[in-house]
């Protein structure tokens, strides 16, 4: 079919490197990028020990409407059983490289193995090469992509720094470190970073000088033209140009939504200190990734050098631990990124450290040091120690629930997490919606498959009806869409533009006609085979869908939702609903016959013989 390049198989352990092209299956029913990464991993699901065994299966795919021309088209997913969680994980991130990767000839590279030592892919115009150079082992990711920038010039990099060297659990991936011209973004969730350490694999750099095999050049430039219109044509379009993500800051406070003090707290009354309005007065520049029109990617300086700030960002370094300067904000964000940590994750260890030693169940002794809330220097300090694995930080490296283990004391009620990923930044316990969000999302706790908080605020803070459990899934299945096709989903999600003109894209650029139901359905698949990953690899069903503690037992302390919190039973009559709607079982597994009407029959036979 017309819009796809190759996949590249890489065994880093026999350095042999095969090119082949993707199967009809593959693009009918998986679509590419995340679906693709997702598919990758269940073919290979029996041979996976764990998380950062060699025999862990990497892949890295971006989708056919990437590198197109068409707007947002520059998505790659970083997708590995995850060290974190052990299921399926997976991270999505902007940028270049998934532009220079399908500009190679590439849509899709799946690493098994280890290398002998450190090395890196150059994945250069048709071609795939293993690199040996136990040099970069060491270098943070800034430092290596500087030196491997040297070499290869107008390239795309992603590297891992000291924690993904280390295996920390959480460790991310950096995209494009340092260029004023281009967004640096990061795959941060489940441990992707400490996926590429294990393999000894410290970077790869694409670079490309092809083209997409489009079907349909004119068609695609007309309808990029008509989304090019709605997204500038938006109501919301100038707020999104000046404040991108950040504005979140000031809704998630007004709405009571913001994450202080560890989700203690709903509401910080040092936001406007930290908010899209703050960033917007002290960016020093902004940034786009590949094929955008709006330079979302807003830089604060940090130190001696510059950072991109995002909500997430600031919601789990700043309000969450009590941060009331943006510039400190800045530096924990800028000092994740040097070391190459998830901010989300380090945010929510971080604060649930802070909240043992408020509640005495943590002392000096144990840490090193004291840690109270809003202290930066601290912050700083234990970002470091959980990066290099020193001391406390060694622990710290596994993650929150790994720390509550350890700390006990009832402190597992109030360890922010759903099958071991630290949660995003929205309390949720005026939202059921959001709350069943984050205990249904096929990878732990993360708002990026299902954002559906905004819909609790529109349709009742307090309800449990079935139009939440509805909800929930549609945007289970929209949200990681954008994922597959390889493009962003940020004017769809803020500028309110026709979802429907990125099927119109995908039949233009692939010559397949097809609606915007039939990608959804491929979508809901995916999400099937995610959940099957689950269960086959860590027997995951409904009791493993649960959130804290927090959630059901402290209410919301102040504000108009003051008392507020999510309701046990309806929680549990809400989760039933879902199941009911998703055709799964009583116990959250997806029914044979439901996998059969998804076309997973090789799933069915895994699961039910």
């Amino acid at each position: 079919m017309r819009g796809y390049g190759k996949i590249a198989e890489i065994d880093l352990s026999g350095d042999r490197i095969e090119a082949r092209e993707p199967d009809e299956r593959l693009i009918q029913d998986f679509i590419g990028g995340r679906g693709w990464a997702a598919y990758a991993i269940f073919k290979n699901l029996d041979s996976i020990l764990h998380g950062t065994h060699p025999s862990n299966v990497l892949a890295i795919a971006t989708g056919p409407l990437a590198a197109t021309g068409f707007l947002g088209g520059c998505k790659t997913s970083f997708a590995a059983i995850s060290p974190q969680t052990g299921i399926y994980g997976d991270s999505s991130v902007g940028g270049y490289f998934g532009y220079m990767m399908r500009k190679a000839g590439f849509d899709m590279l799946v690493i098994r193995g280890a290398a002998s030592q450190p090395s890196y892919l150059l994945i250069d115009d048709g071609s795939v090469e293993i690199v040996s150079d136990p040099g970069l082992w060491g270098l943070s990711s800034r430092e290596a992509d500087e030196r491997l920038r040297s070499r290869y010039g107008d390239c795309s990099i992603a590297s891992i720094g000291v924690a993904g060297e280390k295996l920390v659990n959480f460790a991310s991936i950096n995209v494009d470190w340092g260029m004023r011209e281009r967004r640096h973004s990061q795959a941060g969730r489940t441990g992707m970073g400490a996926v590429m350490g294990s393999k000894r694999l410290k970077a790869i750099v694409a670079r490309g000088s092809g083209e997409v095999d489009v079907a349909d050049p004119e068609r695609l430039r007309e309808v990029n033209r008509r989304l090019i219109a709605e997204v500038k044509g938006s109501p919301n379009y100038e707020n999104w140009m000046k404040y991108g993500t950040n504005m979140t800051v000031e809704w998630a406070n007004s709405v009571e939504a913001l994450p202080t003090l560890n989700f203690q707290k709903t509401s910080f009354e040092y936001a406007d200190e930290i908010s899209g309005k703050a960033v917007h007065r002290s960016q020093i520049r902004v940034s786009a990734c590949a094929n955008c029109v709006i330079p979302c990617g807003h830089v604060l300086k940090a130190d001696d050098d510059a950072v991109t700030v995002d909500y997430e960002n600031i919601g789990m370094l700043g309000s969450n631990l009590g941060l009331k300067k943006l510039s400190e904000v800045a530096k924990a964000n800028y000092l994740c990124d040097y070391y190459g940590l998830d901010t989300i994750s380090t945010g929510a260890v971080i604060g649930f450290v802070m909240e043992c030693f408020q509640r005495g169940l943590l002392m000096e002794d144990d840490v090193g040091f004291r840690v109270e809330w809003g202290d930066a220097e601290k912050v700083y300090r234990l970002i470091e120690m959980i990066a290099r694995r020193k001391g406390f930080g060694t622990l710290m490296a596994l993650g929150v629930k790994a720390v509550a283990d350890y700390v006990r004391g009832g402190s597992e009620k109030f360890a922010m997490h759903v099958k071991r990923l630290e949660i995003s930044a929205y309390d949720h316990r005026a939202a059921p919606a959001m709350a069943l969000s984050y205990a249904t999302c096929d990878i732990g706790a993360h708002h990026n498959r299902s954002w559906a908080i905004t819909y609790d605020v529109q349709a009742g803070r307090t309800s449990y009806g079935r139009d939440k459990a509805e909800k929930v899934i549609y945007l289970q299945h929209m949200r990681p869409l954008f994922d597959m096709l390889g493009v962003c989903r940020l004017p769809w999600v803020e500028l309110g533009v026709d979802p429907s003109l990125y099927a119109e894209a995908y039949s233009a650029v692939t010559g397949r006609e097809t609606t915007l139901e039939e990608l959804l359905t491929c979508s809901e698949r995916v999400w099937n085979l995610t959940r099957c990953i689950a269960i086959l690899k860590k027997g995951i069903s409904a009791e493993s869908d649960v959130l804290p503690a927090r959630d059901f037992e402290d209410p919301v302390p102040e504000g108009s939702t003051k008392g507020v919190k999510l309701d046990p039973e309806k929680f549990s009559e809400l989760l039933k609903t879902y199941y009911r709607l998703r055709g799964w079982d009583e116990r959250g597994r997806p029914t044979r016959e439901k996998l059969i009407s998804m076309k997973l029959e090789d799933a069915a036979e895994k699961l039910y013989g």
